[in-house]
């Protein structure tokens, strides 16, 4: 059975949307985890009587950007498309983006030199306002 945090295998080769997604779902879930933890603040400051009688808010935090800068190896690889009677009708290429570590660069002899380099920016949005009627 593996531990909290033990790695069950490095991955070295990944479609680039799986890649960002990850990174997007890692922020989405920290953002969430200070949310939860600033909502339990409060109810334990409402729920605690020497608290509750003073104006006393838990503090929210936010993450309003992320910025990042990816050192990795691209590759475009083409999958199969098949019809209903599996049959093959075209391939679609597949941005594929390996991050460039000890492990990459040995496994491969891999320049680094030759990387190539992905800026992306993940930006907070406010979220659509409900209409009361």
């Amino acid at each position: 059975m593996l531990k909290d945090g033990e790695e069950i295998e490095e991955i070295l080769i990944t479609p680039l949307s799986k890649f960002l997604g990850e990174v997007g779902r890692a922020v989405a879930e920290t953002q969430l985890a200070l949310d939860r933890n600033s909502i339990k603040t409060q109810i334990e400051i409402d729920e605690e009587k020497a608290l509750s009688e003073y104006d006393i808010q838990a503090a929210w935090y936010h993450i309003p950007e992320i910025d990042l800068e990816l050192k990795i190896s691209l590759t475009v690889k083409l999958k199969e498309e098949r019809d209903s009677k599996n049959r093959i009708r075209s391939y679609k290429p597949v941005l594929n983006a390996s991050p460039l570590n000890a492990s990459y660069n040995s496994l491969y002899s891999y320049d680094v030199q030759g990387s190539s380099c992905i800026k992306a920016k993940i930006v907070s949005i406010p979220a659509a306002s409900r209409l009361k009627e």
